[in-house]
């Protein structure tokens, strides 16, 4: 069983991903001249579409974001953009909400790429953090192994050092995190027949350690899903994030020689 540890500790040989959050502009014309106004963004509950329903909470200069019956918590990274506007983007530097200098919100999602309208509906609960245990944890790896091999056919297992998260209930909370957005980001990559194709050959171990930023490594078939145990939800690697970074992982995997 793999222990929680520093990934130095791993000989990672494979690409690491690279989280970096937007380079904010200088403030505009328009904005300064309005002290700011421009293109806010609210907290609250959202309507998109008449279908879409979501959640933003900010988080310093950047924002979380829920939707409706998706267990899964996003970072979205704040940019300006011109006429006092402001774009928030995934970290895997998606567009997920532009918002007008007048206010205007849109919603980019898989379903709807050009855009939805999005309208306040009004307040949101806070993103109050659960309590988590060890046995919540194992229960959710059981349970995302399980929920992977029936919608997308693969046997993949989620292994942990149980007896490291023992020691610290923040350390639990923040291995769930990466451990459920880990098993969402395998199940958006394999969407089709190729990816899961690839997947099957290539993994077959799903395994955390810690790490000061998100990586994601390849070593024999055992994927490395690395976090950071003081940052919660910006911590870990987003299931966007995991989905866009594998097809580059198995890229760089060693080749393998007739030889061998």
């Amino acid at each position: 069983m793999t222990a929680v540890r520093p990934l130095s500790a791993l000989f990672a040989i494979a690409l690491a991903l690279v989280f970096a959050a937007p380079v904010s502009a200088a403030p505009g014309f328009f904005e300064r001249l309005l002290g700011g106004r421009l293109g806010s963004v609210q907290e609250g509950s959202y309507l998109a579409g008449d279908k879409v329903h979501f959640a933003l909470e900010r988080d310093g200069r950047d924002f979380l974001l829920r939707f409706d019956n998706d267990p899964e918590t996003f970072v979205l990274y704040a940019d300006r953009t011109s006429m006092g506007g402001r774009v928030l983007k995934y970290d895997s530097g998606e567009t997920a909400i532009k918002v007008a200098g007048w206010g205007a919100l849109t919603l980019y999602t898989d379903a709807q790429p050009n855009g939805l309208p999005a309208m306040r509906s009004g307040d949101a609960q806070p993103f109050a953090e659960t309590p988590v245990s060890v046995q919540n944890v194992q229960f959710l790896a059981a349970q995302e192994a399980a929920r992977l091999n029936h919608v997308r056919h693969l046997r993949v297992a989620f292994v942990v050092d149980w007896s490291v998260l023992e020691t610290d209930n923040d350390l639990c909370a923040a291995a769930s995190n990466a451990l459920e957005n880990a098993a969402r980001g395998i199940e958006r990559y394999a969407h089709d027949g190729p990816s899961r194709k690839e997947l099957l050959a290539h993994v077959r171990t799903v395994t955390l350690a810690t790490a000061r930023r998100p990586t994601l490594t390849l070593q024999d078939k055992t994927l490395i899903v690395t976090f950071n145990p003081e940052r919660l939800y910006s911590g870990s690697a987003s299931s966007r994030a995991i989905a866009r970074a594998l097809p580059i992982v198995f890229a760089k995997r060693p080749q393998r020689t007739a030889k061998d």
